[in-house]
């Protein structure tokens, strides 16, 4: 849905500075925001995150042997990790870790991988955050009314980082968010319209 938006400059611009007011908020090491291209969600805008992480976690496409996208039942790209699970709606609220509006959170990587099942997370997991270090992870799902748009990820190496409190911030955050971003997929759709006109009748 959002490909188009990805040239919408000022788009970029906002979702940076947003980023840089939650990781002010959250005290948190690493921040970013994935929205929808091509079926994928690669990063939009990210800080803190090391360049390795980017690279190996850009893309949440499963892939089989050959390195070919591997589809769902209903012939969309298969979304891995939790992430993958955030944006899906592939969470189950009677567990402490997600939440009633489909996030994610733990203040410790290391016990919940102790103590989950592959049942419980919803999925294999690819445990990236944690082997890179991260011991507190959000993850809010980016929504404008029934269409998921991204998430925002937020990432610390210390335990303990969250409150349920929080967590309920970061989602109102990203309900806004959500809001901004389809108003300018709108508005990139609209710039698109006219410079196709232009371009029509400079041609006639």
């Amino acid at each position: 849905m959002l490909d188009n938006s990805q040239d919408f400059v000022a788009l970029r611009q906002v979702i940076t500075g947003i980023l840089k007011e939650i990781a002010d908020i959250s005290k948190c090491q690493s921040i970013g925001i994935r929205l929808q291209k091509d079926g994928d969600y690669p990063y939009y805008a990210h800080a803190g995150f090391p360049d390795f992480f980017i690279l190996k976690e850009n893309s949440l496409c499963a892939k089989d042997d050959e390195g070919n996208p591997i589809l769902d039942n209903d012939g969309n790209p298969l979304l891995e990790c939790m992430c993958g699970n955030v944006l899906k709606g592939r969470v189950d609220p009677s567990l402490p870790y997600f939440t009633d509006k489909g996030s994610f959170w733990t203040n410790s990587t290391t016990q919940l991988l102790k103590s989950a099942t592959e049942k419980d997370l919803q999925s294999r997991t690819r445990n990236m955050c944690h082997y890179s270090g991260y011991e507190s992870v959000a993850l809010i799902p980016v929504r404008s009314t029934d269409k998921t748009l991204g998430l925002i990820q937020v990432n610390d190496p210390r335990e303990n980082m969250f409150t349920p409190g929080d967590i309920k911030n970061y989602e109102d955050i990203a309900d806004q968010i959500g809001v901004v971003v389809s108003n300018a997929f709108e508005i990139q759709q609209k710039v698109d319209i006219i410079f196709d006109l232009l371009t029509k009748y400079k041609i006639n």
